[in-house]
């Protein structure tokens, strides 16, 4: 079966390490992020995070594991469901700097397995509530600049 994709991107007018900064730096979520309240764990390969995300009104807890980190420039997540066979779900997270106060922010999600191919319309829906945290991040930015 072939993997689904789903991307977005912001253009965000502030340099890339700062950008990375402030999206990697999951202890202080509860600070701007409103879709992961509470995020807790440390950038580094092989580590679990343990995130609440918001959906609706509830916030579920989501435990991806960091399978790579790129400093500065990007990470990624992955949660697998049963096994890979079942779905797994990965997201990346790249910085890229278009000038020295503008940066290329894409979010980035792949899925696969039968389970999450078949419940892919409804993972994109919630993906596109990660345009909240892209204005989240914004507003952040703009705030501690």
């Amino acid at each position: 079966m072939k993997a689904k994709t789903y991307s977005i991107t912001r253009i965000i007018n502030t340099n890339s390490d700062r950008v990375y900064k402030v999206i990697s730096d999951f202890n202080n979520y509860d600070q701007w992020n409103s879709i992961i309240p509470s995020a807790k764990g440390e950038l580094k390969e092989g580590v679990t995070l343990d995130l609440r995300m918001k959906s609706g009104n509830k916030t579920r807890p989501f435990k991806p594991k960091v399978i790579s980190v790129t400093e500065g420039k990007s990470f990624t997540l992955s949660k697998v469901f049963i096994s890979k066979g079942v779905g797994s779900l990965t997201h990346r997270f790249d910085f890229k700097s278009l000038s020295p106060n503008q940066t290329e922010f894409t979010q980035t999600w792949i899925g696969e397995g039968w389970l999450v191919k078949m419940m892919w319309p409804i993972l994109a829906k919630g993906f596109s509530d990660f345009e909240t945290f892209n204005d989240d991040a914004v507003r952040y930015l703009e705030k501690t600049e």
